[in-house]
């Protein structure tokens, strides 16, 4: 992308004389004005609006962020997103407030809501937990800009944007991943975190979907491990001993836990999991697991700073309001 610099050097006058021009404060004389303007045009010139809040008072955004994200690997990539694009503008007058919670129970997220509201805030980043207080709390809290991160809410129009995995088809990938591992079909039990995320129901949703196209692939049984190791490890070693399933499919977090109950059974169950996290990487080089499906998420984080940062400067509103992920199938062998 070009520069101001850039523009007065082919425009051959100074970059004073440029930023009037492309900002609109005049004495500039209409040919020269005309020539900056085509350049700008031509070689797709784009301000930067951070800078321009930067100049124009030194105007700080406080932006707060409830995320779930105690004893759970795979916030770790989200958080470093969330730094990474908050310490890129925090020269501009960004700040992040943060509260980190662990696990899905509805009043400790409304709580932790209450306490970071107590201080004001020009935008809300959240990990919703779906249930109806929340979204009645969420709702009450318009006209204040709210990016559900990660997983989303049902109902709230309001919100301006949702960034993270597109559930429905991540449940599919790995749905198509059982019916290629059972193709004479068999018996699979679901490991999911929580009844109430809106993303961990959607999966199974999409699992049982593409699932069901072969009629002798049974999904047994649903448990909820809360996100937990300690939990996922007793909720699997329960439904391999009570139901002996061909394959287990993990649709949250708790994996690890979930994993030692798998190992410990050995008797062949087939795994497949979400979440690329270290210690499911080495389960899949080892062939443990047949497939990981991931959906980036370094990129959730940032882009939740760039766009309610982008929304605050500008008041441009996102051009999507559902910013899906890519999902993308790890396999043994994948680079």
């Amino acid at each position: 992308m070009i520069t101001i610099k850039e523009i007065a050097q082919l425009a051959g006058t100074s970059r004073g004389t440029v930023d009037r021009v492309l900002n609109g404060r005049g004495n500039v004389n209409t040919e020269l004005t005309q020539k900056i303007l085509a350049i700008a045009q031509e070689h797709n010139y784009q301000s930067n609006p951070y800078a321009k809040a930067l100049v124009s008072g030194k105007k700080r955004y406080r932006i707060g962020v409830v995320i779930s994200s105690k004893g759970n690997r795979f916030f770790d990539e989200v958080l470093l997103g969330i730094h990474d694009a908050a310490a890129q503008s925090r020269g501009y007058g960004l700040e992040i407030v943060l509260k980190e919670l662990k696990g899905w129970d509805e009043q400790v997220q409304l709580t932790a809501l209450d306490e970071l509201l107590q201080e004001p805030l020009d935008a809300l980043a959240i990990t919703p937990v779906d249930t109806p207080l929340v979204y009645e709390r969420l709702k009450a809290l318009k006209p204040l800009p709210i990016v559900t991160l990660n997983t989303d809410i049902h109902g709230l129009d309001s919100k301006l944007a949702f960034i993270g995995c597109d559930y429905i088809n991540s449940g599919r990938l790995c749905g198509d991943v059982a019916m290629l591992a059972l193709p004479q079909g068999g018996s699979v039990g679901i490991v999911t975190g929580s009844f109430h995320i809106l993303g961990h129901n959607q999966r199974i949703m999409g699992f049982r979907e593409a699932v069901a196209t072969n009629p002798n692939i049974r999904v047994l049984e649903v448990a909820e491990n809360k996100d937990d190791n300690d939990l996922s490890y007793q909720v699997t070693k329960t439904l391999l001993t009570t139901h002996h399933p061909d394959l287990l499919y993990f649709c949250a977090a708790g994996t690890e836990g979930g994993m030692r109950a798998v190992t410990e059974a050995d008797y062949g169950c087939k795994v497949v999991v979400v979440d690329d996290v270290e210690p499911m990487r080495e389960y899949l080089a080892q062939g443990a697991l047949l497939a990981i499906v991931t959906q980036q998420p370094y990129r959730q984080g940032f882009m939740m700073v760039d766009l309610l940062y982008d929304f605050l400067v500008t008041a441009k509103r996102p051009e999507h309001v559902h910013n899906y992920m890519e999902n993308q199938v790890r396999l043994q062998h994948s680079k």
